[in-house]
């Protein structure tokens, strides 16, 4: 019987907008985080299928809501399978990307890792999404 083959997955790593132990304020060094750190996370995992990520910055208050997030950053990662996402966190290079995180940030996130169920990008999104990481554009 043949293996069933792994679905594509996702890592969503989130920076809660307070410390969960001492109830310190988010803060983050988003030029540090686009400009060193995650051309850290593409050397270090871009060789283990690492298909893309994106970044979602929250504010605060929610301009919708009006409420504070819980959340202040979010990194959603793309991977082509789950043995692509172990084989990244067996690299060697996975301890120095965690070390890093003191650098941009005050607060350790939280992360969890789930199966794609869905999916639909419309046309111009990626496009978009380049000027966003690059600071042509956005918020």
């Amino acid at each position: 019987m043949a293996a069933t083959p792994s679905k594509p997955i996702t890592t969503v790593v989130s920076y809660p907008s307070k410390d969960p132990k001492t109830g310190a304020p988010l803060t983050f060094n988003m030029e540090y985080y686009l400009s060193k750190h995650m051309p850290l996370i593409d050397k270090v995992w871009g060789k283990h299928n690492m298909l893309r990520w994106h970044i979602h910055q929250f504010p605060s208050p929610d301009p919708v809501t009006g409420e504070a997030p819980p959340y202040g950053v979010q990194t959603t990662i793309y991977w082509e399978t789950v043995e692509d996402f172990k084989a990244a966190m067996a690299d060697a290079g996975s301890a120095v990307t965690g070390k890093d995180v003191e650098r941009f940030s005050n607060v350790w996130p939280v992360i969890w890792t789930g199966e794609v169920a869905g999916s639909e990008e419309r046309g111009g999104v990626e496009e978009n999404m380049k000027s966003f990481v690059y600071g042509e554009g956005g918020l």
